[in-house]
């Protein structure tokens, strides 16, 4: 099922540590404190094992849930890496959620204790406050410790971490995987993108996301090294890519929009990028002019939570970067229609990924066995996205299946109206729902961010007639200066749908 080199997730450190004890394993650079910080491996390995014996010390019980409310650094992968070696779980959260939103998850995950940096005032539950992210602090913090460890092994089925979904659609619920899962998935994605221990991979998104988790796991599982920095920045991308030599990133569409709009530095034709992987979809125009401005290899990649990261990439030659690639060889898959019949090429249906829970899919969403069963059904996960796939079976992202639009009986894609919208001079970015109404069966409603001042809706009105068929020209625009997004940018639907009704 995985690569037989590693029995759990924590052996890729103890191995390399002892095969490159000197190589560097991480680099994480602090943008907003011009703060930079590096390990090799030997030092990574005894700072996880540190961790661990302070871990062992609170007498928590294997497979015992702690949450990290950690930002991107080297202390929260120490942590994430300490659960790991000691057989606890991992409930790695987004640091920036309220504490109502924590109070929740933690709740909800039933975590026994939670680590973090800020400081929690409210919160009736076992805390361990750390001084802050640096690395010289988290020294102080665990000088007391060996930097040997003697626990139990960690065995491959037991859970390695609680991750919740995005809740772009819907109230986020908690992923489970296993050590099983993360190693699959590794071994299939550093196979995919030819990783090898000259690779550096540049990690600039929120390293508790399912993405951050499986590229960091997959550089390292081949004796790479990884950047990480403390939040994404335009500005700094290509000065970082180029200091420090990285070959590898990961973005999402967002933020190549950022870099397509940023201004030129000569680091952009003097850095050793081979390939950067991007999620959500970006226009062909945009993909031109990355080329024209970059020429850096792009691939369009897809995946989620509930399969512990990358589900189908692109070919790293000859891709299709309008679509999301073609599925993992780990997988098989199924498009159905809504009679459940399998689709025709170019037929829209929804995605079914087959595979085993806690294996290749994930062993379940925690204390939650009716979306469980829901989501997997004889052993096909129902992804909840609408596809279609195309004679050389390259599959295409048409929407999410809880955003298409019905309409006086037609379905509507939101993606499709947003995807022309933003080629309307003034506007900058847009996000389309639907509304309930008792005549039309939903109304669209479209959510727009102007690049100026000012905005002429009669000529948005006559652009969306040359471009829309009627049924799909939104009843009303709404101009706002922000969406309500995820920590690592995708648009909260449910949020706008909130509002209107």
């Amino acid at each position: 099922m995985y690569s037989s080199r590693f029995y759990n997730i924590d052996q890729i450190v103890k191995d390399y540590s002892k095969l490159k004890p000197l190589d560097i394993a991480l680099i994480y650079e602090n943008i907003d404190r011009n703060l930079c910080e590096t390990l090799t491996y030997r030092e990574l390995d005894g700072y996880i094992s540190q961790a661990s014996n302070y871990l062992l010390s609170h007498k928590l019980p294997s497979q015992s849930k702690v949450m990290l409310s950690i930002p991107n650094s080297l202390v929260f992968i120490i942590f994430l890496f300490a659960c790991f070696r000691t057989g606890l779980v991992a409930v790695t959260v987004n640091p920036n959620l309220t504490e109502r939103e924590l109070h929740h998850q933690y709740d909800k995950s039933n975590s026994q204790i939670l680590i973090t940096s800020k400081d929690i005032s409210k919160l009736k539950i076992p805390i361990i406050k750390l001084k802050s992210i640096q690395l010289d602090d988290l020294s102080d913090f665990l000088e007391e410790y060996d930097t040997n460890y003697e626990g139990e092994i960690t065995h491959p089925d037991f859970e390695a971490t609680i991750l919740f979904t995005s809740g772009t659609t819907n109230l986020p619920k908690g992923v489970i995987s296993t050590n099983a899962s993360y190693l699959t998935k590794i071994y299939s994605v550093a196979n995919h993108l030819k990783m090898t221990e000259t690779d550096r991979h540049f990690l600039t998104l929120p390293i508790f996301h399912t993405n951050g988790q499986y590229s960091l796991l997959a550089i390292l599982s081949v004796g790479g090294s990884a950047v990480i920095t403390s939040r994404f920045s335009k500005s700094q991308f290509m000065n970082l890519a180029s200091k420090h030599s990285v070959t590898l990133s990961t973005l999402f569409a967002s933020t190549i929009r950022m870099l397509l709009l940023s201004q030129k530095n000569h680091d952009e034709q003097n850095n050793s990028i081979r390939l950067i992987m991007f999620a959500q979809s970006v226009s062909e125009e945009e993909l031109i002019l990355w080329k024209k401005r970059f020429n850096i290899n792009l691939i369009q990649i897809y995946g989620m939570s509930e399969t512990t990261g990358m589900i189908s990439a692109n070919p790293l030659k000859r891709s299709k970067n309008m679509s999301i690639g073609k599925i993992l060889p780990m997988y098989k898959y199924k498009i159905i229609n809504e009679n459940n019949k399998n689709c025709a090429p170019y037929e829209n249906g929804e995605l079914l990924i087959k595979g085993t829970k806690g294996k290749t899919l994930m062993k379940g969403y925690v204390n939650d066995r009716n979306s469980t069963a829901k989501t997997i059904i004889n052993n096909y996960l129902h992804t909840g996205d609408v596809v279609y796939y195309d004679n050389d079976n390259f599959i295409y992202f048409v929407d999410r299946k809880n955003d298409v639009i019905k309409r006086s009986g037609e379905n509507i894609s939101t993606v499709e109206i947003e995807n022309v919208l933003v080629n309307f001079p003034a506007i900058e970015n847009v996000s389309v729902v639907g509304i309930p109404d008792k005549i039309m069966d939903f109304k669209i409603i479209a959510y727009i961010i102007l690049n100026s001042e000012n905005i002429d809706l009669n000529e948005l009105k006559d652009f969306c007639k040359i471009n829309l068929v009627s049924y799909k020209i939104p009843e009303k625009f709404i101009v706002v200066d922000k969406f309500p997004t995820t920590a690592v940018g995708k648009i909260q639907k449910y949020k706008l749908k909130e509002e209107l009704q």
